[in-house]
């Protein structure tokens, strides 16, 4: 085959079965979901349950700095952190996702959504912890503008729709240093037929 660039593909990180409730996994956007907020976007599942699910989008940074918008955390190492949209719902709350404290500290609110991926609700309660990190763990830290959110099964519709594919969650994804390739990378991720849709950005067609 001629036309595309030589890569090793992954080994794909498709679940034996996909749960009921997806917390702790990847939503990928298949290529046909057009819908503005959720264009070539993966979503970090938070909670899901009966009542409706809540998610981070991971790879969608804003130009808006840390600092900028929380006065709070203007004297932390971060406040140059450019802030993500992690939605459209609420951007005017501001969340956090990180790899975890040196010696396993973390704040009463924190929920370990992955391995090594923490979900921080009140960015406020962890200033006193950005100050004894080392300078490199901003590597491992995102601030996130919203939420995207789904009503009672909305997203259950969405899912038999077709338009998100499922991964776990991956902590290389959830801290690329690169979020414009994290959708591309994810397809990858997800294994089969998939890498044609990161390399063309079309899905496949099967006869």
């Amino acid at each position: 085959m001629t036309g595309f660039k030589s890569f090793q593909l992954p080994p794909p990180l498709v679940p034996e079965k996909i749960p009921q409730f997806l917390a702790g996994y990847m939503l990928i956007s298949e290529t046909e979901l057009k819908d503005p907020n959720f264009f070539r976007t993966v979503v970090l599942i938070l909670n899901h349950d009966s009542n409706g699910a809540m998610g981070l989008i991971i790879n969608r940074p804003s130009e808006t700095q840390l600092g900028e918008i929380s006065p709070e955390m203007r004297q932390t190492p971060f406040s140059e952190h450019l802030v993500y949209i992690g939605g459209p719902v609420d951007q005017h709350y501001l969340f956090a996702l990180h790899s975890g404290f040196p010696g396993g500290e973390r704040s009463d609110g924190a929920i370990e959504v992955g391995p090594k991926i923490l979900f921080e609700p009140d960015i406020v309660v962890l200033q006193k912890n950005f100050e004894r990190l080392p300078d490199d763990y901003g590597h491992s830290l995102r601030f996130f503008a919203g939420y995207a959110g789904w009503a009672s099964t909305q997203l259950e519709a969405e899912l038999q729709r077709g338009d998100w594919l499922v991964i776990p969650a991956v902590q290389e994804l959830v801290f690329n240093e690169d979020p414009e390739e994290t959708w591309r990378q994810a397809l990858y991720k997800k294994g089969g037929l998939y890498w044609l849709a990161a390399e063309t950005g079309y899905k496949p067609s099967v006869n």
